[in-house]
């Protein structure tokens, strides 16, 4: 009888250790080291990194990724563009490079932050008698697309000249939340028109303003968007595709674990033939 209870006891601790398998984000190497997940491939959205930081070469090339650096970036960590007169044409859009190869599985309800740091000159609003623009400018509009999805599109009139701290906010729909690795790329889209008249009025004075539009990039950390990527985008069976988790009798281990409480109801409630028989001459 005690060599049986012992036996239970045995059993169903081990039906209580943890099974070693299923779904994991931690990287570990061979000495049980946990390393950063994020390495694998650091451009890419992770659990520890679901901003996307926006970058410029300070010319003509745009791109955005979700690591908080980047080694191409315009030294000066700025892209500019100036005119003395006529207008400026702003139409940049950040995508992402490399492409996303993962999906993400946005919060329901959760908070999308696009926060910006953009320096302005001249003038952007039409027909208000208050500089050049007569119907050849346009006002700051920001887009958050994921691919051709457009999440949010924002309207910012409330900007003046000098650095203008911008931060806009939206939360996701339920047809905003699955954001696939081949069809939701995604990008932030500035657009706006700056209108600029300076003139030499003598050979010692001038009138008038540049036209200037300045954007802060990302190398200091003070230009990003802040999505609300669920933590279940980092689930294997999420990223492989399947709706839903795993059956429990698909998991690995459920087998075992099911074998091992089958012996141990066994061996508690199952009388062993010597008690039987000495049941019955009793």
């Amino acid at each position: 009888m005690r060599a049986r209870s012992a036996m239970a006891i045995l059993l169903a601790i081990l039906v209580c250790v943890p099974v070693v398998g299923g779904t994991s984000t931690t990287a570990m190497q061979d000495d049980g080291e946990i390393t950063d997940p994020c390495m694998e491939d650091p451009k890419q959205p992770c659990e520890n990194q679901t901003v996307l930081y926006l970058w410029s070469n300070g010319q003509s090339t745009f791109w955005s990724h979700f690591n908080a650096t980047e080694e191409n970036n315009a030294g000066d960590n700025m892209y500019s563009q100036e005119k003395n007169q006529g207008v400026i044409n702003i139409d940049q859009r950040f995508s992402m490079n490399p492409q996303m190869s993962k999906r993400l599985n946005m919060t329901l309800d959760g908070e999308v932050r696009i926060v910006l740091n953009i320096y302005l000159q001249g003038d952007w609003t039409n027909n208000d008698n208050q500089g050049p623009c007569t119907n050849d400018c346009e006002e700051l509009n920001v887009t958050l697309w994921a691919g051709a999805t457009k999440i949010i599109r924002q309207h910012v009139p409330q900007v003046s000249s000098g650095w203008n701290p911008i931060t806009i906010t939206h939360r996701i729909t339920e047809e905003q939340v699955l954001w696939d690795a081949s069809t939701a790329n995604p990008s932030i889209q500035l657009e706006m028109k700056v209108k600029g008249d300076r003139q030499q009025t003598s050979p010692i004075t001038v009138s008038g303003e540049i036209a200037n539009f300045s954007l802060k990039l990302s190398g200091d950390g003070s230009t990003r968007v802040e999505l609300p990527v669920d933590p279940s985008s980092w689930d294997e069976a999420f990223q492989a595709g399947e709706d839903g988790m795993p059956k429990a009798e698909e998991q690995p281990g459920f087998l075992f674990m099911a074998a091992v409480a089958t012996m141990t109801l066994a061996a508690v409630y199952l009388p062993s033939r010597e008690e039987e028989s000495q049941d019955r001459r009793n």
